[in-house]
């Protein structure tokens, strides 16, 4: 019996700490941000359930808001996956001697802050900054540019913090791919170019698609790169969620918020997924089929 309860049951039993993990600081927290966005306070009471805090952020300016983040979201996504690839390329199929120093490079941005990051890139972008020194020593520009508070700003410093986020499943996913399959294609005849989009690419597809909703979701939500490179001139989810419940106030409010931006955020991925799948999937599936036919 006791045999039986730690081997074959013992993945059950390993995994018990990571379940109670995420039922307490996950789906506890969620259940009780959800049910608070049905009630009405007053005075510190709860008066009743409603759905008039649904009603009240069920407007065109948050559907806006919701989808200014989508696009960011799904900008800084692409922008990391396309930069990405070739990095995690390099790293899995050319490097072997300095493969370990490079992956201590790439993981060492974890090491610090994200908020020191953030803060970092003012010494950059800022009117006397690194990049206005360099453009102005050079004569490029006459004036100082302005950088900061702009959403070039925003865009470009997610990029750099997220970008890590895209190269790890990708290598993960590009290390273990069988290397005979690119020495077969290229056997036969097939240039790189033809055997990295027909079998490098669909091939390491779940790789892709993990980096890619993990940087969707967190620049989706993100509010600290907004607020301070952005300057809170333009609204995005996080920056709202966040002034619902640090400035207003308004748990009810801020919860069906979060959770309104939560359903579109969900469909967001799905299109997302069919895209990525049309891009990395289909084409291959098709020439496949085209050649089976032939």
């Amino acid at each position: 019996m006791i045999k039986k309860l730690f081997y074959e049951d013992g993945v059950f039993f390993i995994s018990i700490p990571a379940i109670l993990w995420q039922i307490l600081f996950l789906v506890l927290p969620i259940s009780i941000l959800f049910i608070a966005s049905f009630l009405t306070y007053q005075d510190g009471l709860i008066t009743k359930f409603t759905l008039d805090q649904y009603r009240a952020v069920f407007k065109i300016t948050h559907f806006f808001v919701i989808l200014r983040s989508l696009f960011l979201a799904f900008l800084n996504s692409c922008l990391c996956l396309i930069f990405a690839y070739p990095v995690a390329y390099y790293l899995s199929m050319r490097t072997s001697r300095f493969k370990n120093l490079s992956l201590f490079f790439l993981t060492l941005p974890f090491w610090i802050n994200f908020l020191v990051h953030i803060y970092s890139w003012f010494f950059i972008l800022d009117n006397n900054g690194v990049l206005n020194n360099i453009l102005l020593n050079l004569g490029l520009v006459e004036q100082p540019l302005h950088f900061v508070n702009t959403v070039g700003a925003i865009i470009l410093v997610m990029f750099h913090g997220y970008l890590p986020f895209m190269i790890l499943p990708l290598y993960t996913v590009l290390e273990k791919l069988d290397k005979r399959l690119i020495e077969a294609s290229l056997d036969l005849g097939a240039n790189r170019t033809y055997t990295f989009f027909k079998i490098v690419l669909p091939l390491s597809y779940s790789g892709a698609s993990a980096g890619f909703f993990l940087v969707f979701v967190l620049s989706f939500g993100e509010f600290l790169i907004p607020s301070l490179l952005g300057g809170g001139k333009t609204l995005f989810v996080g920056t709202l969620i966040s002034d619902y419940f640090l400035v207003i106030r308004s748990l009810p409010q801020g919860a069906a918020f979060t959770f309104l931006s939560a359903i579109m955020l969900c469909l967001g991925l799905l299109f997302s997924h069919l895209l990525l799948k049309h891009f990395l999937i289909q084409p291959t599936l098709k020439a496949t089929a085209e050649k089976k036919g032939k």
